[in-house]
């Protein structure tokens, strides 16, 4: 019999189709799912995802869906399964906190798994773990978020992942919260083992051990898979970075700014309007920095260890303004949230402007009194020795409520025995020659009993939160210094 050549054409289709879906037993993708992918993948050389469908919102239990490309799009490379989320459900693009229940919505990369197992089939990296692996979930640590071994972290805390139980004999790890790691931001999230049917996690993915391995074995490194983790919005937010999440009232330089930084390291969301982002340091915030001389090279923390915040906060005029700040990298999470707790109890701030706008004089900042962090400079009377300002790890509040009481050198064979408050305060006011006030218009304010709008006093809504995340307050020094806050650089820097 003879066959014409449309026959012959379309036999061929019809083998060619199918081919390529008798390798997919999954079934159909659901459409939102695949229009999804579609807008992930203009940014995204990935061939395999798996996708994970929140559902009903606040439930802990999801879908996850084996996703590949094929000739002819997206297709289920085997049926979805049941999953379970985070027990407080999942949180927004950037907006996940250590130990708040949440699994973190994004698109994250798959690059390594582990197991009790000493070894596992397949072509994606594996690692069996012993008593030595642990993974540091301490925010306070220089090694938070870090897979290290035993002995080698002073953390606080940690997870153990050889486990009394099955939870992690096969688990992947979700590339989160790294290169930066921002303290706070979530750590050790993981798609692992489940402890039951319907039984939430801590932040992580948790799904049936026969599925995980069949994941598992599926999985190829030369496919650059990623877990996709949210609802379509969720996911879309996360794509776009910081487009699209900037207020309408936010002025056109900060917003500016904000959108010119390179990558997106931490959000917030609050009631009343309330509204942080931190970004990588951009371009034209470093340049200026060095046109000012707030960042130099011999400086102890380079330019791309820097971030870039912008924050919401009460003025005095009973208004809210926005603020910016240029703060370390691994920190910025910890300044977002203290200034969030603190707009919350409606703490009010004269002005949050970068150091540069004052040619980074502190004088000047401090006489205008203006809340600032991030400037390369020495503490006074020290030479040589960098301020924890220099390090993005300190911040000053309103100067002209708060008060910095210095010595001047050769003023300390003088002040022994004064230890801090009222004596410190009457040696300073009766030896200007010794110990200035400054700025010289907050000399007012030396008397902390009577408490007035812009005061830093132990508990309020401004200090109690950055004292709770590791800061030390300066007031409490023997000579005070009543606007700083600083953190910790032992907590911050790694290293012996």
């Amino acid at each position: 019999m003879k066959r014409t050549w449309r026959s012959i054409f379309g036999g061929c289709v019809f083998l060619t189709v199918g081919l390529v879906m008798g390798c997919s037993s999954g079934g159909e993708l659901p459409r939102r799912i695949g229009e999804s992918l579609d807008g992930l993948a203009r940014n995204s050389e990935s061939g395999q995802f798996l996708y994970v469908d929140p559902g009903t919102p606040g439930l802990q239990q999801a879908t996850l869906y084996p996703v590949r490309r094929s000739l002819l799009g997206w297709e289920l490379a085997f049926p979805p399964v049941a999953v379970n989320l985070g027990r407080n459900g999942v949180a927004p693009p950037f907006e996940k906190r250590e130990g708040d229940g949440r699994t973190p919505a994004g698109i994250f990369p798959l690059r390594t798994a582990f197991g009790y197992p000493a070894t596992f089939p397949g072509k994606f990296s594996y690692r069996q773990v012993d008593t030595q692996d642990l993974w540091v979930d301490d925010p306070q640590s220089p090694d938070y978020n870090r897979w290290v071994w035993r002995g080698e972290t002073r953390a606080a805390s940690f997870e153990e992942l050889l486990r009394p139980d099955p939870l992690y004999r096969y688990a992947l790890v979700l590339d989160y919260n790294s290169e930066p790691v921002v303290r706070d931001l979530g750590s050790a999230i993981f798609i692992h083992v489940e402890r039951g049917p319907e039984t939430g996690t801590a932040g992580c993915v948790s799904l049936p051990e026969k599925e995980l391995v069949q994941l598992m074995g599926w999985l190829d490194p030369e496919q650059r898979p990623q877990v996709v983790i949210g609802t379509a919005s969720a996911v879309a937010a996360a794509s776009a970075g910081i487009a699209g999440q900037l207020p309408a009232d936010l002025p056109a330089g900060l917003k500016g700014r904000l959108a010119e930084g390179g990558r997106l390291l931490a959000l917030r969301h609050g009631t009343g309007g309330f509204f942080a982002a931190a970004v990588s340091l951009p371009e034209s915030v470093g340049r200026r920095m060095q046109e000012k001389n707030s960042w130099r090279p011999e400086c102890p923390v380079p330019l791309d260890q820097l971030a870039y915040l912008v924050t919401s906060f009460w003025g005095f005029d009973g208004k809210p303004h926005y603020g910016e700040l240029v703060v370390h990298q691994a920190l910025s999470a910890f300044f977002m949230d203290s200034l969030h707790h603190a707009y919350n109890g409606r703490f009010p701030i004269e002005r949050m402007e970068l150091i540069d706008a004052y040619d980074a004089d502190d004088f000047r900042s401090m006489a205008a009194n203006n809340s600032s962090a991030f400037n390369c400079r020495e503490v006074p009377g020290r030479p040589g020795v960098f301020s924890r300002h220099s390090y993005g790890a300190a911040i000053d509040i309103n100067p002209r409520q708060n008060p910095y009481l210095m010595l001047e050198e050769g003023a300390r064979p003088q002040t022994a025995g004064i230890t801090g408050g009222a004596a410190a305060r009457e040696f300073c006011l009766g030896n200007p020659a010794l110990c200035r006030v400054l700025p010289a218009a907050s000399a007012d304010h030396l008397d902390r009993q009577q408490q007035r709008p812009g005061m830093l006093q132990p508990g309020d809504p401004m200090l109690a939160p950055f004292r709770q995340r590791g800061f030390t307050w300066g007031g409490s020094w023997r000579f005070p210094d009543y606007q700083h806050l600083e953190y910790d650089l032992g907590r911050l820097l790694s290293g012996p």
